[in-house]
């Protein structure tokens, strides 16, 4: 009996175990998902929008920075200004609304987009629910360091989309969106 109770034991650690390795995949895979079904709220619950618009707001710093002439003095005060300036915008970008009115504005132009004798074909729309058809998107995931997980998108030369999600851990199975790196404004992809 105690033999068969350290393999129950073991099994039960080693299915833990797998389970939190895993968990960023499913919440990646569930996120899609819902990007898929147009579901911005179920899409929300995967995200830590504090988080995620500090990560905007540095990178726009550092593009202003950049745009301004380097690192000197001047450069950081007019980064400091137009982020400042640009605040208001960021907030409204990365919020649960913002991410609503993307999936609703999805589906308001299919819905009243020029009226045709036939409809578009589903290819075209995505899915028929109006949601954003990643079927062409290549992923590639990993992990960071124990509580930063990272997912590459490759867009399949479509839209423009987010170059690497970073993902944080929220205690030992929830992960939660917390930083956006876009591509770089040149055109070429972050190579982490």
């Amino acid at each position: 009996m105690q033999r068969f109770t350290k393999f129950l034991l073991a099994t039960a650690l080693v299915a833990l175990c797998v389970w939190v390795w895993f968990a960023p995949h499913l919440t990646v895979h569930a996120m899609r998902k819902a990007a898929e079904r147009g579901d911005a709220e179920a899409l929300s619950s995967h995200v830590d929008f504090p988080a995620l618009r500090e990560s905007v707001r540095a990178q726009f710093a550092a593009r202003v920075s950049d745009r301004f002439g380097g690192g000197g003095a001047w450069s950081r005060l007019g980064a400091d200004v137009a982020t400042t300036l640009a605040s208001p915008a960021i907030d409204a970008m990365v919020s649960p609304q913002a991410l609503a009115l993307i999936f609703a504005g999805r589906d308001m132009r299919d819905r009243y987009a020029e009226p045709s004798d036939a409809p578009p074909p589903a290819a075209d729309r995505g899915d028929t629910q109006g949601g954003v058809d990643t079927r062409h998107w290549r992923l590639s995931m990993g992990y960071d360091d124990l509580s930063t997980f990272s997912v590459k998108v490759d867009a399949g030369g479509g839209e423009a989309a987010p170059s690497r999600l970073v993902f944080k851990r929220r205690y030992l199975l929830w992960w939660k969106l917390s930083g956006i790196e876009l591509a770089p404004a040149g055109g070429g992809a972050d190579t982490r």
